[in-house]
């Protein structure tokens, strides 16, 4: 019998802190919107750049070692 009531004790509170103003606002949506532009705009060309040594490096390694020491042309 105890169980139960506490279990309905935290139910109710659940539902009263829903319903309170303490919620997830447009503030909270704005900020993560901001962020997101902000993101898009300074960290993305920055991982162009790193994907592009990347590819550079792994092209120049495939076409130097691989291609000439562990597959060497007859």
């Amino acid at each position: 019998m105890k169980i139960g009531k506490l279990a309905g004790r935290c139910v109710i509170r659940t539902c009263i802190r829903l319903r309170g103003n303490g919620g997830f606002g447009m503030n909270e949506l704005l900020g993560i919107a901001a962020a997101l532009i902000l993101a898009a705009f300074i960290i993305i060309p920055g991982l162009q750049t790193f994907a592009n040594s990347v590819m550079t490096g792994l092209q120049t390694w495939w076409s130097g070692t691989v291609l000439t020491e562990i597959f060497p042309p007859n």
